[in-house]
């Protein structure tokens, strides 16, 4: 990892600041081209498209889920337009300029000249994180650019894709990466030197591949007809995995020794190298419902002056809060700075004041945050952690308990009598696993939850007897294992399934959250002709401008 440590940063930039370094043919940008071989595009390519994933997707995911909100104790604003669901075409635009923006590292590896097979092996991986990637962009925007992007100067105005189609080509690409990895060309480079993710190890490489297929498979999960037949002969193709058996991570060489070269996610949402808190780590804080969803019904504050609210998920769904005290939340949030006492304290969305918090919490007061130093979750660093240590974590693409819950949904569903899902077992197995995962990755006690959350229905997978409360009690769990690391994942399965129940905040002006997101305004601007038309209704229910898997 070394060799890359500053490598990936300088990389990034060098691509990003030059909009056709594609251009071969002629170019000033030549020489640039001829510089930026596979081994120097991947890792940058890896690390640039990670952080918009840790960072701003991060974000949005976790307050459409309910579990981050403003601290309204030192804020008077702040994740307006997030709690109203005022979403517009200036809201969110990182997302998908980020995404947009930095697939054209993967895609110069892609489309790089390989006559004898020499580059096989850094193709193979950029076609698996350009179908990482670019999934979500079709799950959040329905079409995009996507057969004439990342042309560079050879065409900035590209035309849109349907989404199904872009669907389609990314399996298509996640085979031929698998076709690229069972070839085992012998002319094939080593990628270990520069691989930030999977050190070179390409059988892990195919697991991650069958694991990414599993998910946009899921996400047709809902669909019937054409669409459906097609998902089940994708299903039937990795039934027999091989998926992944341990996180997917990322680690170019991050460290303390500056910002650029921290990890994305602690710098973005913690502090600067230098100790200095970052604007996120004060801003922040836990929701109610969080809190309410780990925190037993006698340390609530259900009853008295200031009351955390009510019992149930959301009002008239007759799902109540589990009533267990879950050892994640210590490592999810801790006590503000100057907290009385000490105590752990919430906001409910939407609240102009810090509102839930043990009974006998001095109330308002300062509410919990992302977790002290020492006790930030997002790499289940130990408690006790430096500064440094944080900054060198490797960061998290994808929770080995995300994949257990895509497993065990595939198999509840095989166990609903879905004929697609066909041998896909263990349903039991693979939810207990994904809790398990989820307590060991937060560096967590698990102690008694598993068996006390498994005896409770909607929550736990084995007191659960409907497929509903089966589904309900994975997405549950996902929700909590992915919170604070892969929020927009939840955020897509809660759109595609409705679970699990989360309430809206109290200042919300739709009856929903939105089935997707506006184009950015700099989509309107440099490519009016062929961005498609959208109204605040196309985002709220669901039409022709939905993603293809919701229609």
């Amino acid at each position: 990892m070394k060799k890359i440590k500053f490598l990936a940063p300088v990389l990034a930039l060098a691509m990003f600041s030059c909009d056709n370094y594609l251009d071969i043919n002629d170019s000033p940008n030549d020489l640039l081209f001829s510089q930026a071989t596979p081994s120097k595009l991947l890792p940058g390519a890896q690390v640039s498209t990670y952080r918009v994933q840790a960072t701003t997707m991060n974000e949005l995911g976790n307050v459409f889920m309910n579990s981050w909100t403003r601290n309204v104790n030192s804020y008077g604003n702040g994740y307006d337009k997030e709690l109203q669901l005022i979403i517009d075409n200036s809201f969110a635009n990182p997302i998908f300029e980020g995404i947009g923006r930095n697939i054209i590292n993967f895609q110069a590896i892609i489309d790089y000249p390989n006559p004898t097979g020499q580059y096989d092996n850094y193709i193979a991986a950029a076609k698996i994180c350009k179908a990482h990637y670019v999934q979500y962009a079709v799950d959040l925007y329905g079409d995009v650019p996507y057969t004439e992007a990342w042309k560079g100067s050879e065409n900035i105005t590209p035309a849109y894709d349907d989404d199904y189609a872009i669907y389609q080509d990314l399996i298509t690409n996640l085979e031929d990466a698998r076709a690229l990895i069972a070839a085992a060309n012998p002319n094939a480079e080593d990628i270990a030197p520069v691989d930030t993710m999977l050190g070179g190890d390409m059988a892990k490489w195919n697991e991650f591949a069958n694991t990414i297929q599993l998910r946009m498979c899921l996400r047709m999960s809902e669909t019937t007809g054409a669409v459906a037949a097609y998902r089940d002969s994708k299903l039937a193709d990795i039934v027999a995995g091989p998926f992944i058996t341990e996180s997917v991570t990322i680690n170019p060489g991050f460290s303390g020794a500056s910002d650029a070269q921290a990890s994305p996610a602690f710098n973005f949402f913690a502090h600067q190298v230098d100790g200095t808190a970052r604007g996120n780590r004060l801003f922040i804080a836990m929701t109610g419902h969080a809190y309410k969803a780990m925190t037993s019904y006698a340390n609530t504050n259900y009853t008295g002056t200031a009351t955390a609210g009510s019992q149930e998920l959301v009002p008239g769904s007759g799902v109540f809060y589990p009533n267990l005290t879950d050892a994640r939340r210590a490592r999810l949030f801790t006590a503000g700075t100057g907290s009385a006492g000490g105590a752990v304290r919430a906001v409910n969305q939407g609240s102009s004041q810090v509102d839930v918090s043990t009974p006998t919490a001095v109330m308002p007061g300062v509410p919990a945050r992302l977790g002290l130093l020492g006790n930030f979750d997002l790499y289940g660093e130990h408690p006790g952690a430096t500064f440094d240590d944080y900054s060198g974590a490797s960061g998290y693409i994808m929770l080995y308990s995300e994949a257990c819950f895509l497993l065990a949904e595939a198999a509840a569903r095989a166990d609903n009598g879905e004929a697609g899902y066909a041998g896909f077992t263990g349903a039991q197995g693979w939810f207990d696993a994904g809790v398990t995962d989820s307590f060991i990755s937060r560096n967590a006690a698990i102690g008694g939850y598993l068996a006390a959350i498994n005896a409770k229905p909607n929550f736990g997978y084995a007191a659960s007897t409907t497929f509903n409360e089966q589904l309900h009690a994975i997405m549950y769990q996902k929700w909590i294992a992915l919170m604070g690391v892969h929020g927009m994942e939840s955020f897509v399965d809660y759109n595609r399934t409705g679970y699990p129940l989360t309430p809206l905040a109290s200042v919300a002006t739709q009856s929903r959250k939105p089935y997707r997101l506006f184009y950015p305004v700099s989509e309107y601007i440099a490519n009016a002709a062929n961005v498609p038309s959208l109204s605040t209704s196309d985002l709220f229910t669901i039409n022709a401008k939905s993603p293809f898997w919701l229609q």
